[in-house]
């Protein structure tokens, strides 16, 4: 089993960050790490040049979705800036087009674990992150067996503030 841990967070070494390298390294498997904001990631252009292969695009984005094509388990996790994913976690979502419009590639049957963190201390996103098993991942065939919402972690990767969050990770890790 393959794990691919992607943090949409443009803050390295803030919560995000934190939460799925625990993650990874209590998952009993081989693992991949990819930090989307130290990535060349443009969003999709809809040129449709995916229905016959790679996108055309010359940037990261494509060794990106190889890497979570070879994946069976996606731990995908991005802060919440005003009630939404960031902008970097939104061009790798927006990405999967060219595996949506390409009827050789697929990401049917693969798990996903959201990680959402939010300096809101309060579950106002709730409903936005539910959003997530439907679009786009379930729209994609993949299943959400897991998320973590660390709410009113606003100190940037600050271990004991995000304690809790961190054996929820290693909980949900130990059962891949």
């Amino acid at each position: 089993m393959k794990v691919l841990g992607v943090v949409g967070s443009p803050r390295k070494d803030g919560n995000c960050d934190v939460l799925v390298k625990e993650f990874l390294d209590a998952a009993d498997t081989d693992t991949e790490y990819i930090f989307l904001n130290h990535k060349k990631l443009f969003g999709c252009n809809a040129c449709m040049a995916c229905e016959n292969g790679d996108c055309v695009i010359d940037d990261d984005g494509n060794d990106i979705i190889k890497s979570l094509l070879d994946a069976d388990v996606l731990v995908f996790a991005t802060p919440i800036y005003y009630g939404q994913m960031s902008a970097q976690a939104k061009a790798f979502v927006d990405r999967f087009y060219q595996i949506s419009r390409n009827e050789n590639k697929s990401l049917e049957g693969k798990k996903v674990v959201t990680i959402f963190t939010q300096a809101q201390p309060e579950n106002v996103f709730g409903d936005y992150i539910d959003s997530f098993k439907v679009m786009p991942f379930g729209y994609m065939g993949m299943e959400v067996i897991g998320n973590v919402t660390a709410m009113g972690t606003s100190s940037k990767g600050d271990k004991e503030e995000l304690a809790k969050y961190i054996d929820e990770v290693k909980s949900i890790a130990s059962k891949l």
